[in-house]
């Protein structure tokens, strides 16, 4: 089959097409922020007036794994302007970018408009990919570092100076991204010569000297502080991996993809390899907990470049694997899209639960407490200002160095009673009870919540102050001593 040369139009609606759908998701998903990108704000805030690297007043701390998101926030606090308000306008119009530049790559090298059109069909329908774009974390900034090292180093003469400074800013954005960034090296140097490509080496390998510095200086750690407070399991990795698949590919889209790499050339080869290596770098490092398997989302464009060929080319090959080229298809971006119409209620009940009873919490704990031990510190450390005990250990060297794993952390009792916490913001599952003295009777909160619950010295000296219904299937139980609590010891939510 012939394929005519698509004229310019022709060529730009594919790209535009495909990033105006990641755009929309964006926009669909713009009420909800990731708890964790308000710790990067707060470090932001306080850099922005002079108070250091820090989350809490003192010394500085590595609570923050990609430093280079700073920069967006940062720049906005400094400004008088909202520094949350701009890590989702840049992280959305990254990922939107991102898009983009892969289905511009994938048309620079094909003669037809099938493979750019597969391209943007696949990443359009992708929830995950706009929705984390606007989540306000650097994962749409770290789809685009990715996708412009793979296309510098998979152009017909790689690039190795783009190459290079797109891999060094992998290095202060996300540190799992190690493996498939070295991939791009491998082949570039492969196809270039290690005389054309030591620039790329030693641009990447100076940055990540320097981040490596940069922690050691913080905390005495050459690894993300991140790493010891959400230590996984491969168990959890492997898990991860497993619930993701089917959700984000709908497992035909992985077919297709394996059918890129056996067929196409040596673009697909280093994608399918940069497939692989992260995901052996995801499930050793235990997955993650957000919603929307985000650690997958930057190699999102390479997985749809290389099922984009696949689809191609069984396209060339008669009606019956067209059909079946079809299915496979309608497949791949049918199950995303389930997923997409699934999760928009969810986002827009994340943000009213984050703007009504976050609020009101927030604003409690700044009017009544001034030390608050809890777990989800983002949005309700930002929102309130004050100091907080960090129960995962995220902002907190000490929480982190604990033995256990991510909400799992064995706090000893001893440590967090000298912390002097005025107060315990804990979650529930379940609506936690009181006793008539105000004694907190059930929790059904993460293992360290239940730990901290059972101190002998929180049993006696805090009364539940406030429950709060948060959203459903999520409570909060202010408990608080009886000094400093309401005359009547604890009230119900409203």
């Amino acid at each position: 089959m012939i394929l005519k040369k698509p004229r310019a139009w022709q060529r730009v609606w594919p790209r535009l097409l495909g990033a105006l759908g990641v755009g929309l998701v964006g926009v669909c998903a713009w009420p909800y922020t990731v708890d964790d990108s308000y710790i990067i704000t707060r470090y932001a805030q306080r850099l922005a007036r002079g108070e250091g690297y820090t989350w809490n007043p003192g010394p500085a701390t590595d609570g923050v794994t990609g430093p280079a998101w700073l920069v967006p926030s940062f720049l906005a606090a400094a400004g008088g302007y909202d520094p949350v308000f701009a890590a989702k306008v840049v992280g959305l119009c990254c990922a939107v970018l991102a898009a983009y530049v892969c289905i511009a790559g994938e048309q620079a090298r094909t003669r037809g408009t099938y493979l750019a059109w597969i391209v943007a069909l696949l990443l359009a329908c992708q929830p995950s990919l706009g929705g984390s774009g606007s989540s306000g974390l650097e994962t749409g900034a770290a789809t685009l570092a990715l996708t412009y090292a793979a296309h510098a180093a998979l152009a017909p003469q790689p690039r190795t100076v783009s190459l290079g400074v797109a891999i060094a800013l992998l290095a202060w954005l996300r540190p799992e991204l190690a493996p498939a960034s070295a991939v791009f090296l491998g082949f570039a140097t492969i196809r270039a010569g290690f005389r054309r490509a030591w620039s790329a080496w030693a641009i990447a390998a100076g940055s990540a000297v320097l981040v490596c510095l940069f922690r050691f200086w913080i905390t005495g750690s050459l690894l993300p502080m991140a790493w010891h407070a959400k230590a996984g399991s491969l168990q959890d990795g492997w898990s991860y991996a497993v619930r993701a698949i089917p959700v984000l590919t709908g497992v035909t889209g992985i077919a297709l993809a394996i059918a890129g790499a056996a067929l196409g050339q040596f673009r697909e080869r280093a994608r399918a390899w940069a497939l692989v290596a992260h995901c052996a770098a995801v499930v050793l490092a235990g997955g993650d907990w957000m919603p929307g398997f985000r650690l997958w989302v930057p190699l999102f464009p390479q997985y749809a470049a290389l099922a984009a060929v696949g689809g191609e080319c069984l396209w060339r090959k008669g009606r019956g694997a067209r059909v079946l080229c079809g299915v496979a298809l309608l497949i791949a971006c049918g199950v995303p899209l389930l997923d997409l119409a699934l999760r928009i209620p969810e986002w827009q009940a994340a943000g009213r639960s984050r703007n009504t009873v976050g609020v009101e919490i927030a604003r409690d704990l700044r009017e009544q407490t001034k030390r608050v031990a809890l777990v989800d510190i983002g949005f309700l450390g930002y929102a309130s200002g004050v100091t907080t005990i960090d129960l995962a250990g995220l902002t907190e060297p000490a929480v982190a160095a604990f033995p256990g794993g991510h909400l799992k952390k064995r706090i000893p009792a001893a440590w967090l009673e000298a912390q002097r916490p005025d107060a315990l913001l804990l979650h529930s599952a379940l609506p936690p009870t009181a006793a008539a003295d105000g004694r907190l009777e059930r929790l059904a909160g993460y293992a360290v919540e239940q730990r901290v619950a059972r101190f002998s010295w929180v049993t006696n000296q805090f009364r539940v102050a406030r429950i709060y219904a948060y959203a459903p299937g999520y409570y909060y139980v202010l408990l608080r001593r009886p000094s400093n609590n309401h005359a009547n010891g604890h009230s119900a939510p409203q």
